[in-house]
C-alpha cells in the first residue's frame, strides 16, 4: 500500500530519541534523499522538502512547491536513460538552531548508448527545522 507524503516524512525524518546535531541530522537526511532518488521513489524524494520549497534547476526552470517538484522528479524517473542524481555535501553552516545552509557538488548520471553520461556542478540548499524535523526550503543547482 502506498504511503502518503506525510507518512513518508514521519517515517524518514524521525530523529526522536537520538541525540544528533543539526549538522549530523542534515547529512543523514541528505544521504536518505540521495537513496530515494537512486530508488526512483518520487514520494520519498519530495518528503525531504518543505511544502513551499523553491528549486532552481541548473539550466532549467524554477520549481515552486512540493507538488511541482514531485511532478518534475517523477518525469525524470520515467526517463529510461536516467540513473540518479547524487548531492555531496562540502559544507553545512548553522545560522541558528532552526536554519542551516548546505553547500556541495551534484552529479547526474544517464545511461546512453555511448555509455554513462554525467553532468554536474555546485548547489546550495537552505534547511529549516520544523515539527517534522529538518526540511529543505530551497535548493539551487549550478552547472559546472
Amino acid at each position: 500500500m502506498a504511503r502518503s507524503v506525510r507518512e513518508d516524512e514521519e517515517a524518514h525524518h524521525d530523529v526522536s530519541g537520538v541525540t544528533m546535531t543539526g549538522d549530523v541530522q542534515i547529512r543523514t537526511l541528505r544521504e536518505q534523499s540521495n537513496q530515494a532518488i537512486a530508488a526512483h521513489d518520487a514520494d520519498r524524494t519530495v518528503s525531504f522538502m518543505a511544502p513551499d520549497i523553491v528549486v532552481g534547476v541548473a539550466g532549467g526552470p524554477t520549481l515552486n512547491g512540493r507538488v511541482a517538484s514531485r511532478e518534475a522528479v517523477a518525469e525524470q524517473f520515467a526517463d529510461k536513460a536516467f540513473v540518479t542524481y547524487v548531492r555531496t555535501i562540502e559544507q553545512i553552516t548553522l545560522a541558528d538552531p532552526m536554519r542551516a545552509t548546505e553547500r556541495g557538488r551534484w552529479v547526474g548520471r544517464w545511461r546512453l548508448k555511448s555509455g554513462i553520461h554525467e553532468q554536474g556542478g555546485q548547489y546550495v540548499a537552505e534547511w529549516r527545522f520544523s515539527e517534522m524535523g529538518w526540511l529543505i526550503h530551497s535548493e539551487t543547482f549550478f552547472e559546472a
